[in-house]
């Protein structure tokens, strides 16, 4: 019951601006007011509906706030990542640098230093033979070395003589034949060169025969520095009748 007093009051005071009633107002005596209560439902029928205009306004309002509003951001479409197979990954270790192993890191660095050590003894190599050709090239030491080798090439006739052995009817032929021979400084051929036959089959015979008896020569002089030589003999019969002379 108390419910229903508060409510209906609560209309009273809702429908009191809509009418002239006003309780403080004069009322003269002998007239009544009649005062009609109404349902809720009623109260609720008896209210005015908005006007379009206000609807218009309304939506209007809704819109400009739709547009303020800030559009939204789409989903960024993230790229699922590929599967990594294991032979892509072995792929990759492969071509990896390893690091060196310590112990091939002082392989590497021991080499490093062999061949160091191999380019300064070429280079002192170098500078010797440079040292020795200069003082080859001075005109004292040139004829000194060519008196040696002259010297050791009337040794090599001499002993090549006395290995060659030639038939009595070619003594005076007047044949002859030339030969050079190339010798290292302890006296092994190296090679050797017919430069001039006689033409004769048992004369040029008897010269190849003498050379190859008389191996080995003699060795070069101590003090002639050459590795190798060639020297050019000349077979005549007329050394054989003087082994000391010359060509």
């Amino acid at each position: 019951m108390l419910a229903l007093g508060v409510s209906i009051l609560i209309h009273i005071l809702i429908l009191l601006p809509l009418t002239d009633y006003n309780p403080f107002r004069f009322n003269p005596a002998g007239q009544t007011v009649k005062v009609q209560l109404l349902e809720p439902r009623a109260v609720a029928r008896t209210r005015k509906k908005p006007s379009r205009q206000v609807k218009k306004t309304v939506v209007k309002h809704r819109k400009q706030r739709k547009l303020k509003q800030k559009p939204k951001k789409k989903p960024v479409k993230t790229k699922k990542p590929k599967p990594v197979s294991k032979k892509s990954l072995l792929a990759r270790k492969k071509s990896r640098p390893r690091k060196p192993k310590p112990q091939k890191a002082a392989d590497s660095r021991l080499a490093k230093i062999k061949k160091k050590l191999a380019r300064q003894q070429e280079e002192e190599k170098l500078a010797a033979i440079r040292q020795r050709l200069q003082a080859e090239s001075s005109p004292a030491a040139q004829a000194r070395r060519n008196a040696l080798l002259q010297e050791y090439q009337e040794l090599l006739r001499a002993w090549l003589m006395r290995n060659w052995h030639l038939p009595e009817h070619l003594l005076n032929s007047g044949l002859e034949a030339t030969i050079s021979l190339t010798i290292d400084a302890s006296g092994q051929l190296l090679s050797q060169k017919e430069e001039k036959l006689s033409g004769n089959l048992l004369f040029d015979n008897a010269m190849r025969q003498a050379v190859a008896g008389a191996q080995p020569f003699p060795p070069f002089p101590p003090d002639l520095k050459l590795p190798r030589e060639e020297f050019v003999i000349t077979f005549n019969p007329n050394n054989l009748k003087k082994p000391g002379s010359g060509d």
